[in-house]
């Protein structure tokens, strides 16, 4: 009696798996059908800075779907970092420009020298990656 219910169990649970499996929603491996948001280099160091100075860097995002991919919201971890776009909406296999002004002068204290990092937070309509991030560092004196 104990091995039938085991084998029992074991078939309900292997089921419950496989359900909740094909009932979570999920992107198809279908590249065709959604956008996809690239960016080459995720991270950028300036090096030694003064303290003062006002920093700038350009990333690449580039939509390597085959759906337009549409940038939602770009943020910044701290005040004293600006970051913007050229335009909200990639056509495929396009690419677009993410522009990252650093003021290193507009923190103060300790905190605003040495080894500083700032990330830039990116949001947009790419299914499998809704919200990525680049990072900056400069090491300020």
């Amino acid at each position: 009696m104990g091995k039938k219910i085991i084998i029992g169990l074991i078939f309900v649970l292997a089921f419950s798996i496989y359900g909740y499996f094909s009932a979570v929603p999920g992107v198809e491996n279908n590249e065709q059908d959604y956008s996809k948001i690239e960016i080459r280099s995720q991270t950028f160091d300036f090096g030694e800075v003064e303290y003062g100075q006002i920093l700038k860097h350009t990333f690449k995002i580039r939509n390597s779907g085959n759906q337009i991919l549409e940038i939602s919201k770009v943020a910044t971890s701290c005040g004293c970092t600006m970051a913007q776009i050229n335009q909200e909406k990639i056509n495929p296999q396009e690419e677009i420009d993410l522009e990252v002004t650093y003021d290193t002068g507009a923190m103060s204290g300790a905190h605003a020298k040495g080894n500083q990092e700032r990330i830039i937070y990116i949001k947009s309509n790419d299914p499998i990656n809704p919200q990525t991030e680049v990072t900056i560092f400069a090491n300020v004196k």
